[in-house]
């Protein structure tokens, strides 16, 4: 995958997730949080989105969302 097709990859990927939150906000599209976890989930978990993802920053981590588990991170760095 070209860098400008990561780009792309990731772009589109942000932009399908910003509308599906949108539409979770939003009384007259709102379905269940659950259903719109699985769609964020298979959004975002996409080979392409992956694969850009490893092209543009191989190294990355994903930062924890478990407050403590950061703090517990920054003592034992």
């Amino acid at each position: 995958m070209k860098m400008k097709n990561a780009l792309l990859a990731l772009t589109e990927a942000v932009r399908l997730a910003r509308l599906e939150i949108g539409c979770y906000r939003d009384v007259q599209c709102r379905r269940s949080a659950e259903g719109t976890v699985e769609r964020l989930a298979r959004i975002l978990g996409d080979e392409d989105v992956n694969v850009a993802m490893a092209l543009i920053d191989p190294d990355a981590e994903s930062p924890s969302i478990i407050p403590a588990e950061r703090e517990r991170q920054r003592s034992h760095a």
